[in-house]
């Protein structure tokens, strides 16, 4: 599986993930930093787990998950212009626990991922262990991941991805131009928030498909970007995301529908922070077993052990910030087991008014690693 097909993979899993989120208020999440723990799970487990796994995150088989993040790990490691962390953890219970040989070889090799060693019955500990490396990951984004609560004496392990992103614009607002205008909550609701302005080239195109206007505006370096889909409706926010979630291609979409011009555009500034429990949404996306603690959870090859085990807890905290300098976001998982014509006439300009909820994802080397739904920051 290359880049490519990956990146696909992770951009329809990101959809489906979205999908099942909060539709009426503003969310961020990192659905890869969710899928990242998710794939490395996957490898260590056997049927009916293996396959709800492999379904849900849209990859035929193991081999692929190990080529295609191996590739992923590889590029992140040299991507220009922004700052970009992904770390990957394993705390295991200490003792004689560790993990299943051929898991640990491939946490190691194709997850790039740490290990420590750490007693769950002394919870407050080893949750603030766990936090404090978290925090540490995300440039102090992300606190309190994990609760003393979710860790005990039967805790055998705890998983955790920490993403951090921060860019700024190759082209930057000026403050000068940010003032408060009218968002579009929904068709009744109208609320005051700080819009920033620029004209200038950016990428940009039109779905029909969709009905929605796209935007992308890249970071220094050239490699990552943001893209905001903006529905032509104020409440079309939800007909988007489940097209998306329905399988089409949005990737597809940008590379066949968007182009470099002039644009008019305005996008409001904002501050998103979420948590996300992860045991309700991932059921929702047909990932089950894993969460049995009565029956077989198929988590056979994690361990080596043969005690049964099952995810306990699984729990996203994500933010994001956008302003006149650029963009800032972070993601930690955890998870306890067209040209005129006219002659002589200049095209008009395109307006891109993002006054209404709209979708946006950073995207690295045109992988989604963040998605937000923005709703006026209410």
């Amino acid at each position: 599986m290359d880049a490519k097909q990956l990146a696909s993979s992770i951009a329809q899993f990101s959809a489906k993930f979205c999908n099942e989120l909060d539709k009426n208020k503003s969310v961020v999440s990192s659905p890869l930093s969710a899928e990242i723990l998710l794939a490395l799970l996957t490898l260590g487990t056997t049927e009916p787990a293996h396959d709800e796994l492999l379904t849900a995150l849209g990859i035929p088989d193991d081999a692929s998950i190990r080529s295609g993040f191996s590739v992923v790990s590889d590029k992140l490691k040299s991507i220009k212009g922004v700052t970009l962390n992904v770390a990957n953890k394993v705390y295991v219970m200490e003792g004689a626990y560790d993990l299943h040989s051929e898991l640990k070889q491939d946490a190691i090799k194709v997850f790039d991922a740490g290990f420590d060693k750490v007693n769950f019955e002394e919870s407050a500990a080893a949750a603030s262990l766990i936090n404090k490396w978290v925090e540490d990951k995300t440039n102090n984004r992300i606190k309190d991941l994990i609760s003393e609560d979710d860790l005990n004496r039967y805790t055998r392990l705890v998983l955790v991805n920490a993403i951090y992103f921060k860019g700024t614009w190759s082209k930057k607002f000026d403050p000068m131009h940010t003032m408060d205008k009218p968002f579009h909550v929904n068709a009744t609701t109208t609320i005051q928030v700080p819009m920033m302005y620029k004209e200038d080239n950016f990428r940009y195109g039109e779905s029909e498909a969709l009905n929605a206007q796209l935007l992308e505006m890249s970071y220094v370096g050239g490699e990552a970007s943001m893209l905001i889909v903006l529905p032509r409706e104020v409440e079309g926010l939800d007909g988007v995301l489940k097209k998306l979630a329905g399988g089409f291609d949005l990737l597809g979409e940008v590379e066949r529908k968007m182009f470099s011009t002039k644009v008019q555009v305005t996008i409001p500034k904002f501050k998103i922070e979420t948590e996300i429990d992860l045991n309700t949404l991932l059921v929702k996306l047909g990932i089950k077993s894993i969460f049995n603690s009565q029956g077989p959870s198929g988590l056979t090859k994690v361990l080596n052990c043969d005690e049964p085990l099952y995810v306990s807890k699984a729990v996203q905290k994500a933010f994001i910030e956008v302003n006149e300098e650029g963009a800032e976001a972070a993601a930690a998982t955890a998870m306890a087991v067209a040209m005129c014509t006219a002659l002589f006439m200049e095209p008009p300009v395109p307006r891109f008014e993002a006054d209404r909820p709209f979708l946006a994802a950073i995207l690295v080397n045109r992988t989604p690693f963040f998605m937000a739904t923005h709703f006026g920051n209410k």
